[in-house]
């Protein structure tokens, strides 16, 4: 019973593959960058604001690769917002606006369900490429 699928030889199954293999970190790279970049907004809303010199410092880094690891995460702080850390860390602080674990708590609440974002996000970037 035929099932539709056709294999015209197996040099093109090879050929495919091999340009899948090729292709593969640069789909889970931008799969990544725009999985991180809707982090970002999240953590921008739940930055503490006081002056907005902290919310304006929060920015993506990456991705990059090192070795077969792909690698992007979320920074805030610097020169300009020294203090960022302290403004994460505190948990007694009161916040007006945003909260502490500013950071941390998107990325915790975000973890059960990225691995399957990333990889709708790969399946679509692959259809339009």
């Amino acid at each position: 019973m035929p099932s539709g699928a056709g294999l015209t030889g197996i040099a093109a199954m090879r050929a495919k593959l091999k340009r899948l293999e090729q292709r593969f970190p640069d789909y889970v790279m931008a799969a990544l960058y725009q999985e991180t970049e809707v982090e970002v907004k999240e953590v921008k809303r739940r930055t503490p604001v006081d002056t907005g010199t902290l919310r304006g410092t929060v920015h993506q880094v990456g991705p990059r690769r090192e070795g077969r690891k792909i690698i992007t995460f979320i920074a805030a702080g610097g020169p300009s917002a020294p203090y960022a850390i302290y403004v994460h860390e505190d948990l007694d602080a009161i916040h007006p606006v945003g909260q502490a674990k500013y950071i941390e708590s998107v990325i915790f609440e975000s973890r059960p369900y990225l691995a399957a974002r990333v990889a709708r996000r790969i399946e679509l970037n692959r259809a339009i490429s």
